[in-house]
């Protein structure tokens, strides 16, 4: 027998998941559209060249690739390199294609752009709870404004969502990639290992400030050097963003850090922004503000994003500012289950008929029905528990006879 079993770290969904996880999907659209932003697509298959050159950070190495085809893929060539074998890849997050996207459309849209994109990225990871190699994105992006107000319309707006979906305590961590960028130049880092560091710097979370230490040194970085950035990180996390100004970070930024915290504040009742240095997002393509959401119970972020201003110039060589957001979907989608808040609009029931009704009159009855309900009709079966099992499993909620007044719950 052939192994029926989804690919490792892809996951079916059955009938209940699935409909859940749609019913969330459209709740956040519903969401960003009511907030101003516009829906776009983009294909899950990018060109190799420019993934490669987007400064993705550790997501490059968890590419999926594809190879070339006919007459374009020949294996008899000596030396064959990768660019010899692949082509195409899929996409590792929704972020490049957007850039790619605004590129070849930016005549034709408004400025600032604001742009939805809910889709599948791809990355090779290693299956554990949380992580997916194929994953759904939710992002809001605003493209041509290098203001803050972009950043504080991405938060509200992603607050505002949250606060849809039924989260009342998301707390938005908020830092900056121009401070950490500052602290480990002064410090004594060249410019060439700053996204190095930042990726070590990224696991503070996972590993504490001996984890990274001790990764930093087994890069061969300079003990004195290291020695200085923890020591100020430790400094600047105990006493404030304030204090950065002693490790050669411009009061200008720290002033927008605490604009963009004090004005969320101050319109947002459901959610809050705290300054934290330990937020670093692992892509290197951030340029600016990096922020992630949290919600109280649950260990990991349940959103993340940032200021990323030089993608589009990459592509085209205009600059073009760039800030987004992504909700998590999957830990989002799993709190929100965990705690029963995934509810149907309409309550899904099956309409059981016997062969002698008239088959007229059972749509007729469906009719009826479907004012109230979601309906669909079912033959009754000789076993009728196992029918019902199999309907419950399908997602339905109850089930009436055509001689029935009242439905059965299931």
């Amino acid at each position: 027998m052939k192994n029926v079993q989804p690919v490792r770290g892809t996951y079916d969904y059955p009938p209940i998941q699935a409909e859940n996880r749609e019913i969330l999907k459209q709740k956040i659209l519903k969401s960003y559209q009511d907030n101003g932003f516009s829906l776009i697509t983009t294909p899950i298959l990018e060109n190799l060249e420019l993934l490669d050159n987007s400064d993705g950070g550790d997501n490059l190495r968890l590419m999926f690739k594809t190879v070339k085809r006919g007459d374009k893929l020949d294996l008899s060539k000596p030396n064959l390199t990768e660019k010899d074998i692949c082509e195409e890849g899929l996409r590792y997050d929704l972020t490049v294609p957007l850039a790619r996207f605004f590129a070849g459309n930016r005549e034709m849209l408004p400025n600032p752009f604001k742009a939805i994109q809910i889709g599948y990225a791809f990355r090779a990871e290693r299956p554990q709870k949380g992580r997916n190699r194929q994953f759904l994105q939710c992002d809001i992006d605003i493209f041509g404004d290098d203001s803050i107000r972009a950043e504080i319309e991405i938060i509200t707006t992603a607050i505002n969502t949250y606060t849809k979906l039924g989260f009342n305590n998301i707390v938005f961590k908020i830092n900056s990639r121009k401070i950490l960028n500052s602290l480990v130049l002064y410090c004594g880092f060249k410019e060439e290992d700053i996204n190095s560091v930042c990726i070590t710097l990224d696991k503070f979370d996972k590993i504490g400030l001996n984890g990274v230490e001790q990764e930093l040194e087994d890069k061969d970085f300079n003990k004195s050097n290291i020695s200085k950035l923890i020591t100020a990180f430790n400094d600047i996390i105990e006493r404030g963003v304030n204090v950065a100004t002693n490790y050669g970070v411009d009061s200008k930024e720290i002033e927008n850090i605490l604009n963009i915290i004090n004005t969320v504040n101050s319109v947002i009742t459901n959610g809050k922004c705290v300054f934290d240095l330990s937020i670093v997002r692992g892509q290197s393509y951030y340029t600016g503000t990096i922020y992630e959401a949290y919600t109280e119970g649950f260990k990991g972020a349940v959103g993340g994003g940032g200021r990323y201003d030089n993608m589009v110039e990459k592509l085209i060589g205009i600059n073009v500012p760039a800030v987004g957001f992504s909700i998590g979907f999957e830990p989002v989608n799993l709190i929100l289950t965990e705690q029963g808040k995934m509810k149907k609009e309409k309550l899904k029931i099956a309409l059981i008929y016997d062969l002698d009704d008239d088959f007229t009159n059972v749509l007729v009855r469906k009719q009826q029905l479907m004012e109230k309900y979601a309906v669909s009709t079912y033959l009754r079966a000789k076993n009728m528990k196992s029918l019902l099992d199999k309907l419950k499993f399908a997602n339905f909620d109850g089930f009436i006879s055509m001689k029935d007044e009242e439905i059965k719950t299931l």
